[in-house]
């Protein structure tokens, strides 16, 4: 086995740099957080519960939204499909069935 030392060194040193900084980030970040907190913990337990209140009313409009125009598409694509029907069908045949070629009289 041919290990190369300051390779295991190196790994280990930018593994060791990058934990360290993401463990200050967030204990930055959590020491702003409190000194910057607006109100108390009740208080802000409360406004985090009225915004998830307001979008999951969002989302369920949109759902309603959506499932509303599949409801119209579906109802389009059937009066289409219909329509298409009667075309084809406007002879008193099926439209499976051949239709008759007409060929214009050759005058003479």
């Amino acid at each position: 086995m041919n290990k190369n030392p300051q390779v295991d060194d190196t790994s280990r040193g930018a593994f060791s740099s990058v934990a360290t900084g993401f463990a200050v980030g967030a204990l930055i970040g959590a020491g702003v957080a409190l000194l910057l907190a607006p109100g108390s913990g009740k208080e802000t337990r409360r406004r985090i519960s009225d915004a998830g209140t307001r979008l999951s009313n969002t989302a369920r409009n949109r759902i309603d939204d959506v499932l509303d125009s599949a409801n119209d598409l579906k109802r389009d694509a059937k009066s289409a499909l219909k329509a298409g029907r009667e075309a084809f069908e406007h002879d008193g045949r099926p439209s499976h069935e051949p239709r008759p070629i007409l060929r214009p009289e050759l005058k003479s």
